[in-house]
């Protein structure tokens, strides 16, 4: 596959110790852009492309993150979280499907990078971590990621589901089984998301999760908050992902301690975690 490069990001390298000072300190870190300098790519019309510039450098193995789109929106609407992703060291595919709650996008998305990595003409052609591949998403496209999880036959090993739709919202646009889960899953909300994404049924898809999962609420925070720069989850929905797919110590930090860090962060509330590793 011949691909159209649209943009190179040199990002700033992040603080690679972990100080102790203010308790949002792990995620202040992972909410700066990573060491990565980013490259967008174009596969025809059918996915975007964001990766580090240098792949596989020092013989690093890229993970894989698959991006679900939110009801009529496109990569274009979230340049923050799939950017900051890629600065991180993740190769990130997103659908520019607009409906992605079936997870089937976003499950042939996260397989055309597996087969690229098997691929000699590819730029990814061994540079990536097959074994390791996670789903995000906002909103429908949160649904999106429980459900190539719960498709994937095991592919996925973590999922990351942002202002996820109630049970009601959620029926709109098909099935969805969080009791099926059997990869780690965190759940945020934002705490002016009333409607669409609240508090209780988030609380409710936790409970319903038989192994580790992870909850909270960003305050003064919207149904869209990750969309654009993505400021208000990015810090977390990073370094989540860093310690579920790249083992990172200090992001495990955030969600697993007496108490982690996100249960002392006066910028979120309501969060809960059980079961981490």
């Amino acid at each position: 596959m011949i691909f159209k490069s649209i943009s190179v990001v040199l990002l700033v390298l992040g603080l690679t110790t972990a100080p102790a000072q203010a308790a949002s300190t792990v995620e202040a870190h992972y909410k700066a852009p990573g060491p990565w300098a980013v490259t967008t790519d174009q596969v025809g019309t059918t996915y975007r492309l964001y990766h580090p510039s240098a792949l596989g450098a020092g013989g690093f193995k890229h993970p894989i993150i698959t991006w679900g789109n939110g009801t009529n929106t496109t990569p274009d609407d979230f340049p923050g979280v799939l950017n900051q992703l890629a600065s991180w060291g993740f190769a990130v595919i997103a659908s520019t499907d607009t409906t992605t709650g079936s997870g089937t996008e976003m499950l042939a998305a996260a397989e055309y990078l597996i087969a690229e990595n098997s691929n000699p003409a590819s730029p990814f052609h061994g540079n990536l971590d097959v074994s390791r591949v996670g789903a995000i998403g906002s909103s429908q496209g949160a649904m999106g990621a429980v459900n190539t999880a719960t498709s994937s036959g095991g592919l996925i090993r973590s999922v990351v589901a942002v202002s996820l739709p109630a049970p009601w919202a959620a029926a709109t646009i098909g099935e969805m089984h969080v009791d099926q889960l059997a990869c780690p899953v965190f759940f945020a909300s934002g705490a002016q998301d009333l409607l669409v994404s609240p508090y209780q049924a988030v609380r409710d898809y936790y409970d319903a999760v038989p192994g580790p999962a992870a909850m909270a609420i960003r305050k003064n925070a919207g149904h869209t908050m990750i969309k654009g720069a993505g400021s208000a989850p990015l810090g977390y929905v990073t370094a989540w992902l860093m310690y579920t797919l790249q083992d990172d110590p200090y992001a495990r930090t955030a969600f697993v301690g007496a108490p982690p860090e996100i249960a002392t962060n006066t910028d979120w509330e309501r969060s809960a975690e059980k079961n981490l590793p």
